[in-house]
């Protein structure tokens, strides 16, 4: 899912992270394309910044130790 809005964003991936209990959901911004992408996979390509994910509706910034 893409999202121009990190708060859209972060809404859309607290939503999603209460529904997929044990997957964690990040929110990666693309340089590129200049949209916040929700998704459940974390691999980053090097125009992208990681913004933050979701584990179970709660809230981490930064990189996933997963």
């Amino acid at each position: 899912m893409k999202t121009e809005s990190i708060d859209e964003a972060k809404k859309m991936a607290r939503e999603e992270s209460l529904t997929r209990q044990d997957e964690a959901i990040f929110i990666i911004y693309c340089n590129r394309t200049k949209y916040n992408y929700v998704a459940t996979d974390g691999l980053i390509r090097s125009w992208e910044r990681l913004i933050g994910f979701y584990e179970n509706g709660r809230y981490t910034a930064g990189k996933s130790s997963l």
